[in-house]
């Protein structure tokens, strides 16, 4: 029955893997599929003692330079254990980090003793949703960061920290690992979780890529003490392909229970039973380790588990969830009413109130904020035993009949103040001092004598004269009343002012109909025309021209003025050279003195060789008299450069390269020079053309 019960396990290793302890709130080693939920946090901490009284190793260590064998002493005490914590992202995503430490006694080396931190370990772990079945699959990776210590222990915590081919480590893999494992749950009636774990581990070339595998089972998992029984193990793919060694690698059975305490805590006991408890303790039933000790390479002997050893662990959940199910403003975690009904209000603990006391909750309460004391019907509205929409406690005739108008104080409406009550009134907006008739109505709407039955115009205002069919008297028919009307013979079909007079909008004494600038100025002086008075024809009205004898179609500015834009006294009319730079003598003729201060005479020296495109001697000097000026006044230079003859096109190319050559070589790029070839265009020769002059 022994030699069964050990092949049973050891073919498990093909199936299920392993994990830590307490990674979630089932299982010990091996996990439910479960995420948690999100907002929520899980710590777990775990404590193993893993020394059974027999030697860590099976049969003394061997020094490999010398060949020579030690005794390795019994009892040394080993244990370990690790803290961690999760934390769901999303109801579907956890996020979670695991930190492992380890403890030896003295065994051969005291460098080898003392406590160490183990390799951190971090994980992200997704659900799949599966409907309509009591399934539960999830998957996970882990990334392992070589935090551990690698000078201390002596039994290796996990197989894949061991390498066939090279020394090993006891507390770390030594480098980076990376695991990817999937998860599967059955829950039998919540009676009953089978949780499944497999999953693979790749040591990135620093130890020996492992299978990790666990299956198990826990009965009552909702009820305070849950009974478990579980397998797990690890199994190096490299003894995949000799199956005879595969009951060496590292399974172990594990009962225990879980008592779940008050405020999501848990605590939990279990016992791992090793192989070698049913098939005994002997060399070659281990895992052989090389290990660098001092100056010297050892090798020896552990068994993959120990005969037994215990595990204690305790873990919390806390809730920082922000999920609001019924959406009434207050999370899940703090909700006293999670059923609440959409868009009604609830208090801080998301039960619904009755905000003004009637008795009434807010949720069927059609008139919420009834005043205190007030007695309500069945929907929390005030009562009104006449219903004349006027409660109880506001009515001053509470007998008032079904059906009839009342006002604020639940009395007969007489909104016009005629006499007449609203319920027999058919002309409910007369004034107060109008005579009515018994239904209500004006017998003279507009005062002006003429009855309303005859009253062709029955709104006329109080005062005027009217004529036979009540309305205003007009003598010239020009729609102003004679009561009103200044300019009482107007002519037939002109148009008049509100006084009934000829129209003159703007006021300039020429009547609209002749007015052929109707929106002149009131200040302005116009012509017979009604427009601004401009004598000089130069587009500036005479009562804003500073210059009123300018001459015929010289250029002005704004106050009629004749324009000098370059500022060098000249007008524009009469200036030849319209862009003199600042402060530059000038001549009548509004050219400057000094031709090297004229980008025109200037230009005139800028010769190229006949029929060629090199320039002469003379180009260089004037080139150099636009930079000077360039420099000086701050200005943008555009060049356009002309040629003749059947290659006019060509030449004008090449000499614009050859001066644009010259601008760069003197500091000048495109930004500020421009220069355009621009073939026969104009007469040979070259043209400079400043832009933007800083005045």
């Amino acid at each position: 029955m022994r030699k069964v019960f050990t092949i049973l396990l050891g073919t498990a290793a093909l199936l299920h893997a392993q994990v830590g302890v307490a990674r979630n709130a089932h299982g010990m080693r091996v996990p439910s599929a479960h995420t948690l939920e999100q907002g929520f946090v899980y710590f777990s901490g775990n404590f193993e003692n893993i020394s059974d009284g027999e030697p860590l190793a099976l049969d003394g260590y061997t020094d490999m330079s010398t060949g020579k064998s030690y005794y390795v002493q019994r009892g040394a005490a080993a244990s370990g254990g690790a803290v961690q914590v999760s934390y769901g992202v999303f109801d579907f995503l956890e996020l979670g980090a695991s930190l492992p430490f380890y403890y030896e006694s003295k065994v051969m080396d005291s460098r080898l003793e003392g406590f160490a931190l183990g390799d951190i370990q971090a994980s992200a772990k997704a659900s799949v949703p599966i409907k309509d079945m009591p399934l539960y699959l999830s998957f996970e990776g882990d990334v392992y960061i070589p935090s551990g210590a690698r000078g201390r222990g002596f039994r290796p915590r996990h197989s894949w920290f061991i390498d066939e081919d090279k020394a090993s480590y006891a507390y770390t893999n030594g480098g980076f690992a990376l695991a990817g494992s999937a998860f599967l749950t059955v829950d039998f009636f919540g009676l009953l979780l089978w949780n499944n774990f497999g999953g693979y581990i790749s040591t990135m070339g620093y130890g020996s890529d492992a299978l990790l595998w666990g299956s198990g089972v826990e009965l009552f998992p909702h009820k305070l003490i849950s009974l478990i029984a579980e397998i797990s193990g690890e199994t190096r793919t490299y003894k995949m392909a000799h199956p005879g060694n595969i009951l060496n690698e590292p399974v172990r059975f594990t009962p225990g229970l879980r008592l779940h305490l008050p405020n999501n805590a848990d605590l939990m006991f279990g016992a791992d039973i090793g192989l070698d408890f049913l098939r005994g303790r002997k060399a070659g039933n281990g895992i052989e380790v090389k290990r660098n000790v001092r100056d010297r390479t050892i090798k020896y002997e552990v068994p993959s588990t120990h005969e037994i050893s215990f595990v204690f662990a305790f873990s919390k959940t806390l809730n920082f969830s922000w999920k609001d199910s019924d959406r009434d403003g207050v999370a899940d975690r703090m909700d006293m009413c999670p059923g609440s009904t959409f868009g009604v209000k609830v208090n801080n603990r998301g039960c619904p109130v009755d905000e003004d006391q009637d008795g009434i909750l807010n949720i069927v309460d059609d008139c919420p904020n009834t005043p205190f004391g007030i007695e309500v019907d069945f929907f929390g509205c005030p009562l009104d035993e006449d219903r004349d929409g006027v409660p109880d406690y506001k009515d001053k005739c509470a007998a008032t009949l079904v059906g009839r108008a009342v006002d604020g104080d639940g009395c007969e409406l007489d909104s016009d103040g005629d006499g007449v009550d609203d319920n027999n009134d058919l002309c409910p907006e007369t004034s107060p001092e109008e005579q009515v008739n018994n239904s209500g109505c004006p017998i003279d709407n507009d005062h002006d004598g003429v009855l309303n039955e005859r009253d062709k115009c029955p709104e006329t205002p109080q005062g005027r004269s009217v004529d036979q069919d009540g309305c205003p008297l007009d003598f010239d028919h020009d729609g102003v009343p004679d009561d009103m009307d200044q300019c009482p013979n107007s002519a037939p079909d002109e148009l008049v002012d509100a006084s009934g007079c000829p129209s003159d909008q703007d006021k300039d004494g020429v009547p609209d109909t002749k007015d052929q600038c109707p929106d002149t100025p009131s200040e302005f002086s116009v012509d017979r025309s009604g427009c601004p008075a401009d004598n000089d024809l130069d587009g500036v009205p005479d009562d804003m021209d500073k210059c009123p004898n300018t001459p015929a179609k010289a250029p002005v500015d704004t106050t009629g003025c004749p324009a000098d834009n370059d500022g060098d006294g000249v007008a524009d009319y009469l200036d030849k050279c319209p862009d003199t730079f600042p402060d530059v003598l000038v001549n009548a003729s509004g050219c400057p003195y000094n031709s090297k201060k004229n980008l025109n005479s200037i230009a005139k020296q800028v010769k190229f060789r006949d029929s060629n495109e090199e320039p002469l001697n003379s180009a260089y000097t004037a080139v150099n008299d636009v930079i000077e000026l360039m420099r000086r006044y701050g200005f943008d230079l555009e060049v356009q450069v002309s040629a003749s003859g059947p290659r006019a096109k060509a030449v004008s190319e090449a000499r614009a390269e050859h001066l644009r050559e010259i601008f760069k070589i003197k500091g000048f790029d495109e930004k500020r020079v421009q220069i355009e070839a621009v073939g026969a265009a104009f007469p040979p020769g070259v043209k400079f053309t400043a832009k933007n002059i800083k005045r």
